[in-house]
């Protein structure tokens, strides 16, 4: 039996293991912005930060991050059968659409990343849409407009997310929110932010979704 609730999926970070890889190719093009290269030594460091924290340490002005966000998500394009999923995340996953849940992806990646990510991953039927927003900093409007789309209240959905950004837009228009601690943020700075649930582990998503 299809349960009531639909589960909005994150994909940077959440479902797909792009830290590492997305990093690598900022720092090829970082001088073209005139930006600092990431230092992988300090990747705790940045875990810790909020977004606006993270592109000040990385001396990204705010006016140029859609430049760079498009420049990324082009050259991510390219290594797309290089990306690894989250360590059990498929398993969860699976297990959460045979718990009959609606899920679906919400990202500010291009959703052609996505769908060849999942495709590639052998993932695309599991999901029932996939919805892409340009802007980094306009999750919470992008997240009312699937809501509209789909016909869905907000306490009929349920956020999946791993970074600071997504607690405060998600908090912004009140729909529920589960952080990950297994992404770009850690889980102490994830926590500052009161999220609904805080989890560390993708096993411990059907549980927690259930508890919504």
């Amino acid at each position: 039996m299809a349960k009531s609730k639909t589960i909005i999926f994150d994909f940077d970070g959440t479902i797909a293991d792009t830290l590492e890889i997305s990093a690598r190719i900022f720092n090829r093009f970082a001088a073209d912005f005139n930006c600092k290269p990431i230092d992988f030594e300090q990747k705790e460091r940045f875990r810790s930060m909020k977004t606006h924290e993270f592109f000040h340490a990385c001396g990204i002005p705010l006016i140029k991050v859609p430049a760079i966000a498009l420049k990324l998500k082009k050259e991510l394009r390219k290594e797309i059968q290089n990306i690894p999923l989250i360590d059990g995340i498929e398993l969860a996953l699976k297990e959460i659409k045979e718990a009959g849940y609606s899920l679906g992806v919400m990202s500010s990646n291009n959703k052609q990343n996505i769908k060849a990510f999942l495709n590639h991953h052998r993932l695309t039927h599991v999901f029932d849409f996939v919805h892409s927003g340009k802007n980094i900093f306009g999750k919470d409007k992008a997240v009312l407009r699937l809501l509209y789309k789909h016909r869905l209240k907000r306490n009929q959905a349920v956020y999946i997310g791993d970074e600071t950004r997504d607690v405060e837009a998600l908090k912004r228009i009140k729909v529920p929110i589960i952080a990950v601690s297994w992404g770009f943020n850690s889980k102490e700075v994830l926590k500052e932010l009161n999220p609904d649930f805080l989890i560390n582990k993708p096993e411990e998503l059907l549980t927690t979704i259930s508890l919504v």
